[in-house]
């Protein structure tokens, strides 16, 4: 049997040999162990001299990029195209329309001058094709409600006139206009004609409302202001309000110097139609 020192010494070799041996190859860790040395784990705690080198970790690849390229045409819906091409058209009219300005060679001037016709000659296509859309389509004829050649204006016009003169008489049975003033207001004063007119026109009722108390020639007397100003929120002077003497309901017509074809106007506007309809 050989001696303890014998084994141990050959034991030894064997295990200086593998080390180099894995120093040779390029290995960082010691054979038959998962740690870089057999001193590795000096002065930890292990169990039967096995130990834990501590794990790097391992880094993971990068993530690629998110695309940032705009998608092909054919991802594209037709709107979406439509204008894409409309864009490219308006910013290739815009240079060249500089360059023709910022160098103005015959070249530069003839070049934009060209492109500008193929956009007016677009422009009439299109609004020949507008055109024949509108006169086929009624629904889309905004013309039926505000006619714009002078014949259909002036059957309008007398439509409309027709139809102020009733709503005024009619209005006048039930309904008279609160004229607020204050005796110190040079245009009060100046809208006593118009409000004669108005009386002697449609019947209809003034009802003076002085602000100050004083008095007003040429009208009905005039009635001390009781709250109502406060009311209405009445802080400029002339103010007229169109008042039904039996619900009570009031529609403020306006402020200031009114001719006869304003207080006509805005008593058809606001007590027969809504928002639109004119």
């Amino acid at each position: 049997m050989p001696s303890f020192s014998r084994v141990f010494f050959i034991l030894l070799m064997v295990f200086a040999q593998g080390s180099v041996f894995a120093a040779m190859e390029g290995r960082d860790y010691a054979p038959g162990t998962d740690y870089s040395s057999a001193w590795a784990c000096h002065g930890q705690e292990k169990f039967n001299w096995y130990c834990e080198e501590e794990v790097k970790p391992v880094k993971k690849p990068k993530e690629a990029k998110e695309s940032t390229d705009t998608p092909d045409d054919s991802e594209l819906t037709k709107e979406e195209r439509a204008v894409k091409e409309l864009e490219k058209i308006r910013k290739d009219l815009d240079a060249k329309r500089a360059l023709s300005v910022v160098h103005p060679t015959p070249d530069n001037i003839k070049a934009y001058m060209a492109a500008q016709k193929v956009e007016i000659e677009r422009a009439a296509y299109y609004a020949d094709v507008w055109r024949r859309v509108l006169w086929q389509n009624a629904e889309l004829n905004f013309e039926l409600k505000n006619p714009m050649n002078n014949s259909a204006i002036r059957v309008a016009k007398k439509d409309r006139s027709e139809k102020e003169t009733k709503t005024m008489t009619d209005l006048a049975k039930e309904w008279g206009v609160f004229f607020f003033f204050r005796g110190d207001c040079p245009y009060c004063k100046h809208m006593i004609p118009t409000l004669q007119w108005l009386t002697r026109e449609y019947d209809m009722t003034i009802m003076p409302i002085s602000m100050d108390g004083s008095k007003i020639e040429g009208l009905p007397p005039a009635v001390r202001d009781n709250g109502i100003a406060a009311k209405l929120g009445v802080d400029v002077v002339p103010l007229f309000v169109l008042g039904n003497i039996k619900t009570h309901k009031m529609v403020i017509l306006g402020s200031g110097v009114l001719s006869l074809q304003d207080f006509v106007e805005r008593i058809y506007v606001l007590t027969q139609t809504t928002p639109g309809d004119l």
